[in-house]
């Protein structure tokens, strides 16, 4: 787990508050500003690495930008949008810019689909897009036979959402930010109680799901590959918990009164039979992953769990989690979202394993 390297990554931060055909959305300019503060605090994207663009009134000005940002960057490329989202007769999602109008959606919006083409073909190790708009959600739902959340899930790709496909995102008048990029400043800022050192693109889910449902706000929606949303860190985590009352003269408890740590499960998660006989369904015009890669590696995996538990292990949890394949769309690949759910199950055995092998004298 780590940061992302702020000279090799960009940022592009882009916010519509004036509208000709619109109602005006004040929060989002601000969205801007503090969204670019928090990336040169926590992420060290500064200066011309963290480009921002408010109130863009053209689809050329907003793809110059995309594509300028999606060339550079390296490491990390993240893309963050407020403004209104709408939704076209067909169910596609459309960002709004100053000129956006519901008569005319397909000609005068930003097309999701096409800001999600560029922001895969980057070569950056890391793909991070942030939605705060109504009805984001839709941008990880499979529409229309174009499976969208195939496309988010591709290597290091990972999506957050302020919303369910079906719902609004809020902005209350007299508040600064809206309401989800609020949230998501105050996590980045106060940090995660149950989380480490640094946070994931997964503590900040779970942490805005925690506070979306406490405030009885709509509910975040995420889509991320198995390593991006572990392995990527965007903030270091500054939780400061209540301070410990213990005196200072308090004696060491006896070892008799010491609880020992639970023992771990003696079943397996998953099996080297199981890992041999699974199938995976074969896609073709949707993103799938490599066939050979994949059954490549499950090779490896089975040669690791045929091994005893407690011996040296051919493979760890975190080479598993930072296991990546080579996408397909015009030949057969393997489904994404059932290669990744198998894959966190191997991932657990390979911790359990772990375990064990810590508890041996």
């Amino acid at each position: 787990m780590r940061l992302p390297d702020g000279a090799r990554s960009r940022a592009l931060l882009i916010g519509t508050t004036s509208y000709r055909h619109l109602k005006r959305v004040e929060a989002a300019r601000n969205n801007v500003e503090a969204m670019r503060e928090a990336l040169a605090r926590d992420a060290g994207i500064t200066g011309g690495d963290c480009l921002t663009l408010t109130d863009p009134d053209s689809l050329a000005e907003v793809g110059a930008a995309v594509e300028r940002a999606a060339k550079e960057a390296e490491d990390l490329l993240l893309v963050y949008y407020s403004g209104h989202g709408l939704v076209d007769d067909e169910g596609m999602l459309h960002l709004t810019m100053t000129g956006t109008s519901d008569a005319l959606l397909p000609w005068s919006g930003i097309p999701f689909r096409l800001l999600n083409k560029a922001v895969q073909y980057s070569r950056a190790a890391m793909k991070v897009v942030i939605l705060d708009t109504c009805y984001s959600g839709i941008a990880i739902e499979p529409l229309l036979g174009d499976d969208l959340t195939g496309q988010l899930r591709i290597k290091g790709n990972f999506t957050l959402t302020s919303s369910p496909a079906n719902s609004p995102s809020y902005a209350f008048e007299g508040l600064r930010h809206t309401a989800f990029t609020e949230l998501l400043l105050d996590v980045l800022k106060e940090g995660v109680a149950d989380a480490g050192e640094l946070l994931t693109l997964n503590d900040i889910y779970k942490e805005l799901l925690r506070r979306t449902h406490a405030r009885g706000l709509p509910e975040p929606q995420k889509c991320g590959t198995h390593i991006a949303a572990e392995s990527l860190a965007l903030a270091p985590n500054r939780h400061e918990g209540p301070p410990r009352k213990v005196p200072a003269a308090m004696p060491e408890p006896p070892a008799r009164q010491a609880v020992p740590a639970p023992a771990p499960s003696t079943e397996a998660v998953v099996t080297a039979d199981e890992v041999r006989g699974v199938k995976f369904t074969a896609v073709q015009l949707a993103e799938g992953y490599d066939q050979d890669e994949v059954d490549a590696f499950l090779d490896r995996v089975v040669l690791a769990l045929v091994e005893p538990p407690t011996g040296p292990q051919r493979l760890t949890a975190d080479d598993v989690r930072s296991s990546m394949f080579t996408s397909t769309r015009l030949r057969e690949g393997y489904e994404v979202k059932e290669v990744d759910a198998f894959l966190d199950r191997i991932e657990a055995e390979f911790e359990r394993r772990q375990a064990v092998a810590a508890r041996r004298p």
